[in-house]
């Protein structure tokens, strides 16, 4: 079999991102994928009524935020990406809800409703927004798409510093670099109602705000602004898909079935791969000058390189890598029609939102659940976080049809719930997942009356099944290990494992990661694309006249002609029923 320039071990979005810069780029680039097919966190399968598509994993959306939008043109090779025009929304037990849109006058509204002086600071925040904004957005985009430096968190800590005295606070920009995100949201806001918001989309990143350093990069000081949040015409397959056609319309080949058993390491370098006895190609061994790991840190370290490579020392360290904060437990429906919320009646535009989260009514209880969950313990109250994403993309189920997913924060290895010693991780084989969903389906029942009776099937997806489903995604983590403060950053995955001034380049010469390296593994593909800089530029292919595009350029450039709300109901298209 040939050599490479470039072996991609694994065909996830992130590795097939460097692989399609580097293919692009003039390189010769193999991705060996243990699979059948690419893109393990892109599934849309049926998963049991036919017509009915679920997209097991990854539902948000926001390859729309990130250079590879446009430097590989993954419009032109089939990704056509659709939203709503309200991007989030919150459900709550009182009857009111709380909405956020792409249209700012939409979230200021819905704000005002419930608190004017949070309406105000509001306001002031996007005046001091607008005021700095070449500096806010070229940050913003460098938190993803750059390399953790001393200098971006000084000029991160120097632009907050500007907003909260702005906002007339009495902190500065270092307070606000050495918070948790809920302090800043308490510093901010004064309704309950306005902090969850917030306060619960740590959640869809994988980034929870009871952290410090992680949580003020991630929540910022408002969380309202509009999003590049979307789904995709067919399910949140056709990211993986338009990669695919990338690559391989510039020559790069995959090769599927072909587990890859061990990194080969001479004289101290990377040279190889070996794959295992099972592979489509049984142990056969293929030569590459870099070799790039998308399969995450603990196996790659403790698998494919072995004690043999890296030495007792650095076995034990990668065992004691974190996978354990968070993960999901889904149930995904085959719904007769979308469910319809008993808050509508206050405000109609929460029918016009494919995302949301339900369950939670004060930023302690959201600070609580995280607490326990944390320490083993599975919430008595259930809070979920929910997509309906026919209402972006109706071609997901039958005419007039609809699926929703809805999704709880939970342990891996549960060990109470309701007072109940639990088996830890042999619960989700214990039935632990089935009676979860149940008090999800009870939870949306009494936000959306009438949505049992709607219900056509129900599939549950938990840590376990994750797992089962992607090795690589342990313990069900879905991003790549666990984004805690002693693993972001600078410091992701470990202290010592990447070399300084890089994001992917290891202390083995001619080995990279695309997984587990900063920022974390998400649909802005931030980790594949800082690892093509890296080896591009080791390489000596990094100047390239089409490869320059800026984080956020193609969203702001193309968002207003993004299809909006296809799947939502004429009636609630004008603000509510006719």
């Amino acid at each position: 079999m040939k050599d490479y320039d470039v072996i991609i071990i694994g065909g996830g979005l992130n590795g097939l991102t460097t692989a399609c810069y580097l293919q692009k780029s003039g390189l010769s680039v193999g991705v060996f994928e243990a699979r059948g097919q690419c893109g393990a966190h892109t599934d849309t399968i049926e998963l049991g009524r036919p017509g009915f598509l679920h997209n097991t994993h990854a539902q948000w959306l926001v390859p729309a935020m990130s250079p590879a939008m446009a430097d590989l043109e993954l419009e032109s090779f089939g990704l056509d990406l659709c939203g709503t025009d309200v991007i989030f929304s919150m459900p709550h037990k009182d009857g009111t809800n709380t909405v956020q849109g792409m249209d700012g006058a939409i979230t200021m509204e819905s704000i005002g409703r419930h608190s004017e002086k949070d309406a105000a600071t509001l306001a002031k925040y996007m005046e001091f927004a607008a005021m700095n904004a070449a500096e806010a957005m070229e940050l913003a985009g460098m938190q993803s798409f750059a390399p953790p430096t001393m200098e971006l968190a000084e000029r991160v800590a120097k632009l907050n510093h500007g907003l909260v005295q702005h906002l007339g606070l009495d902190c500065t920009g270092d307070d606000v670099m050495r918070m948790s995100g809920y302090e800043i949201i308490e510093l901010l806001f004064e309704s309950e109602a306005v902090r969850v918001v917030p306060g619960t989309l740590g959640e869809y990143t994988g980034q929870w705000g009871i952290n410090r350093r992680v949580a003020p990069t991630v929540l910022g000081l408002s969380g309202f602004m509009p999003m590049a949040v979307h789904q995709a015409k067919g399910g949140s397959h056709a990211l993986t898909h338009s990669l695919v056609r990338c690559f391989v319309h510039h020559g790069g080949e995959i090769w599927t079935t072909c587990p890859v058993e061990k990194i080969l390491v001479e004289n101290g370098k990377a040279c190889g791969i070996r794959m295992s006895e099972d592979a489509l190609l049984a142990g056969e061994e293929v030569r590459a000058k870099t070799i790039v790991s998308n399969i995450t840190f603990q196996p790659t370290w403790c698998n494919l390189l072995g004690e043999e490579v890296v030495g007792a020392d650095w076995m034990r360290r990668a065992k004691y890598f974190n996978y354990d904060d968070p993960q999901l437990l889904s149930a995904f429906f085959a719904l007769k029609e979308a469910p319809t919320f008993t808050s509508s009646q206050y405000d109609p535009a929460i029918q016009r939102a494919w995302v949301g989260y339900m369950g939670c009514d004060s930023l302690d209880q959201l600070r609580n659940s995280q607490m326990q969950v944390m320490t083993g313990v599975v919430p008595d109250d259930a809070m979920c976080g929910y997509f309906i994403p026919t209402l972006a993309d109706p071609t997901q189920a039958p005419e007039g049809c609809h699926t929703l997913n809805s999704w709880l924060t939970v342990p891996p290895n549960p060990r109470r719930w309701r007072n109940k010693t639990l088996n830890g991780w042999n619960s989700w084989s214990e039935g632990l997942g089935e009676k979860l969903g149940d008090d999800m389906e009870d939870l949306i029942e009494s936000m959306a009356p009438g949505f049992k009776d709607s219900i056509i099937e129900r599939t549950i997806n938990t840590p376990m099944s994750m797992e089962n489903s992607n090795p690589s995604a342990i313990r069900g983590n879905m991003i790549g290990g666990s984004a805690i403060p002693e693993q972001s950053g600078e410091l992701r995955p470990l202290p010592g494992v990447i070399q300084e001034g890089s994001v992917s380049r290891t202390y083995i010469p001619s080995l990279y990661l695309s997984n587990s390296i900063h920022p974390f593994g998400a649909t802005h593909l931030a980790s594949g694309y800082l690892a093509a800089i890296d080896i591009a530029e080791d390489l000596g292919c990094r100047e390239q006249t089409w490869w320059g595009s800026k984080p956020f350029e193609w969203f702001f450039g193309n968002m207003a002609r993004i299809p909006m709300n296809k799947g939502v109901d004429e009636k609630w298209l004008k603000g509510g029923e006719k």
